[in-house]
């Protein structure tokens, strides 16, 4: 197919089409906000104040539950989870926003406004909309986990977590989440090109995965220490990595090598068919697709590696 040449007047339309779509991120964004901070019963958050309000899973049965010293667990009790105040969850966001906004001035050197934008918007997308349907999904079937007569099993949903820090949101999903997913897969996939520059898309993809799945590993563990508490997970899984479910570090892969593949291969191929207007929403009509199946596939997993592997992960020290 003969590739379009795009005129001034093309350019100008294409970033239109982008700063609508950034305005409808935006209006998302603050809805979904409002209703975090201020209907929080409507999606039933849990309060970062009154821990003994925790059900299903209760603190008791998380997984920082069994790291943390007598000492460190009476202070969440008595005082919530550390550094829920406004300056720290502002400070979140603005440096999320800072990171961000140097990755895209960097995608947009090298790939062009349009597909910089698509790589932001489409990220941001991509890893809200499947943190929310998992964090979502469990939130809603947690009280099956308990039952162990539920589908045969009493780990199909017990394996969900959630974010206690968020100024900004996505559905569930803080927006400095997101942000800082756009920063490490852009930069993961950019640094596997520099590494490998002639295994070709498929192969940087594949080693971007993995660098993120790497950085993932320390980062995970630190993230989710009593100190920090920057997300919480259910005490359900039985593969754990240094403490952490071992599918949060398949998502990681999987995400990562699969966006990179669709942004690059296959947006291009979308606006040469479709037009810079009309490619996005086939592209985040894709990304919702891909969300959906490795939602499901994650699902399906949890229910098997928890029911006939039961192997015991590393673990962590109390206080660490």
């Amino acid at each position: 197919m003969k590739r379009k040449i795009n005129t001034p007047s093309d350019l100008e339309s294409d970033s239109k089409f982008i700063y609508v779509a950034y305005a409808l991120l935006v209006l998302v964004i603050i809805f979904f906000t409002c209703l975090h901070h201020y209907q929080p019963q409507i999606l039933n958050v849990p309060s970062n104040t009154d821990i003994s309000t925790w059900e299903k899973p209760a603190f008791e049965q998380t997984c920082i539950y069994g790291r943390m010293t007598k000492a460190e667990k009476d202070r969440v009790r008595n005082e919530g989870v550390p550094g829920s105040t406004i300056p720290h969850l502002l400070l979140y966001d603005i440096l999320a926003i800072l990171g961000a906004g140097l990755c895209f001035a960097h995608a947009r050197k090298h790939y062009g406004f349009w597909m910089a934008s698509c790589f932001l918007i489409g990220s941001f997308v991509f890893t809200g909309m499947q943190e929310s349907m998992i964090i979502l999904w469990g939130r809603a079937m947690a009280g099956g986990a308990m039952d162990p007569t539920f589908l045969g099993t009493s780990y199909w949903f017990y394996g969900t977590y959630w974010f206690p820090k968020g100024g900004l949101w996505f559905i569930e999903t803080p927006a400095w989440v997101c942000l800082c997913w756009f920063i490490i897969a852009y930069s993961c996939v950019w640094v596997a090109g520099k590494v490998f520059p002639k295994v070709g898309l498929w192969g940087r993809a594949f080693a971007g995965g993995l660098i993120a799945m790497g950085l993932d590993l320390w980062v995970d563990p630190v993230s989710t220490s009593p100190e920090l508490m920057s997300w919480v997970w259910a005490n359900g899984d039985h593969i754990r990595i240094l403490g952490i479910p071992h599918g949060n570090f398949l998502g990681w892969f999987f995400l990562i090598f699969l966006f990179a593949i669709l942004w690059e291969r296959y947006l291009p191929r979308l606006k040469e068919r479709w037009g810079a207007k009309r490619a996005p929403l086939y592209f985040l009509g894709f990304l919702l697709i891909v969300d959906s199946a490795i939602f499901a596939t994650l699902l399906i997993w949890g229910s098997i590696s928890n029911t006939v592997i039961a192997i015991p992960g590393l673990t962590l020290p109390q206080g660490w």
